[in-house]
């Protein structure tokens, strides 16, 4: 079954292509903010995934709080996730955004022991450059010097700032000077980030280049940077180049295809769109199309949605069809709650039911739950009842609290619904709710 928190997902690979690979620390020694709009959200969207159900529920909502920029609600939430959950698959990046969150909060102090744990007991993680560039950041707060190891790369940190800043201020000139690097015996780092300038900068001048390279360069890691500059190009030449690579049957995290259907995802043009639904119904990979849907999902646009539903429709296998149904759970947009009311009460099939009882909280609107109560006291089949009950208990508010009471009280309802009812209760602090398990103790 496909989690609630799904689409929520994404690698280290091809999400830090724009700067959290390359600039992360780069961009801190020049005195920037500790990450940009869009690094912020890469960050954000990097795959989650956890076979405990409580700890997802968790770590999710820690990240809510950071993508709300609620500090404090974030620290203690990934401070409880840590100690609760020190071996889900999570915590790396739970000990990442903790020490970000206390950063960010003003106490560096209270960073530094959070990321001291990912860096030692995790050096290889995902997060091991972005925690050494936010580690820089509240070393330099806290008045201490930066660790021998983090130096090391200081001379291609400046070359790589020297070539941002050239690029920056002489635009026409960008390709010429990145196509010398790449010439050159500069370190891969360098070469890597010479090409996200290179997207970011060179212009249409730069797209030529680009392509060549995302075809034909033989260095994996090379090429994969240049497909992802590709994409923040916008430029329409990139697309059908995007949608070849992203065709291919070789599918693999970190690999050119999965960096071409990010690039997709983030290119501006509205025709992405349609190349990212051609690529869910007729991609030679199964894992190529369900990642195209999750990206999809994500842009903006009302004409997401009008994909999405005709993807739905479009889509035969229920494994794939299930990612649309969590697709859904993203958008705003009326269409896609009624799709999901819809698909949830008369779907032939009980995994999309299941889904879109899942993928409705997922929405973030409170009024949804009205929908869920009803859909609630209507269900007959036990299974989906009890997906609805988890449904409402992600709510924390005074009528999900009301219809868990409710259910708890009811002697007609079996024991396991109940229980589950209450352990949900058991997570707010309400005093309404604490009166009442206080006089069930009566």
């Amino acid at each position: 079954m496909i989690h609630p928190n799904i689409i929520h997902r994404r690698h280290a690979g091809s999400r830090l292509l724009a700067f959290a690979l390359a600039f992360a620390g780069l961009l801190l020694a020049a005195g920037a903010a500790p990450a940009n709009a869009r690094q912020h959200k890469e960050l954000l969207n990097r795959f989650v995934q956890s076979g405990n159900d409580s700890a997802l529920r968790a770590f999710t909502q820690g990240r809510s709080f950071v993508d709300a920029r609620q500090w404090e609600q974030a620290a203690a939430t990934f401070d409880r996730f840590v100690a609760q959950y020190p071996k889900d698959p999570n915590i790396e990046a739970a000990l990442y955004w903790l020490a970000y969150a206390h950063n960010r909060q003003g106490n560096p102090a209270a960073a530094e022991a959070p990321l001291a744990r990912l860096l030692q007991g995790f050096p290889k993680s995902r997060w091991a450059d972005d925690a050494k560039a936010l580690r820089a950041e509240v070393f330099g707060k806290l008045g201490r010097p930066v660790p021998a190891a983090d130096e090391a790369d200081a001379n291609d940190e400046l070359r790589i700032i020297a070539l941002k800043t050239l690029c920056e201020n002489d635009r026409v000139g960008c390709s010429a000077r990145v196509g010398e690097v790449l010439r050159s015996n500069q370190s891969a780092r360098v070469k890597e980030a010479a090409i996200i300038l290179l997207g970011r900068y060179g212009g249409t001048e730069a797209v030529p280049s680009l392509v060549q390279m995302s075809r034909t360069e033989a260095n994996e890691k090379l090429r994969m940077r240049a497909i992802s500059a590709l994409g923040s190009t916008n430029d329409e030449r990139a697309l059908d180049v995007l949608r070849e690579i992203a065709m291919g049957a070789a599918f693999a995290d970190e690999s050119p295809a999965d960096s071409a259907i990010h690039a997709l995802a983030s290119h501006d043009n509205a025709r992405a769109v349609a190349v990212l639904g051609e690529i869910a119904t007729r991609g030679q990979n199964v894992k190529a199309r369900t990642h195209a849907i999750e990206l999809l999902s994500r842009r903006r646009g009302e004409n997401v949605v009008d994909e999405l539903l005709r993807l739905y429709d479009a889509i035969p296998d229920v494994a794939v069809k299930k990612y649309v149904v969590a697709g859904l759970g993203n958008r705003k947009d009326a269409r896609a709650l009624n799709k999901l009311i819809e698909i949830a009460r008369t779907a032939p099939d009980a995994q999309l039911r299941r889904q879109a009882i899942h993928a409705i909280p997922n929405r973030g609107d409170e009024q949804d739950l009205d929908v869920l109560l009803s859909l609630y006291d209507a269900e007959r089949e036990n299974d989906l009842k009890n997906h609805l009950l988890g449904a409402i208990g992600r709510y924390q508010n005074q009528r999900a609290y009301q219809k868990l009471m409710q259910i708890v009280r009811n002697p007609a309802e079996p024991l396991e619904r109940r229980k589950s009812a209450i352990n949900y209760l058991s997570r707010s602090k309400d005093p309404g709710v604490m009166k009442f398990l206080e006089d069930m103790l009566k």
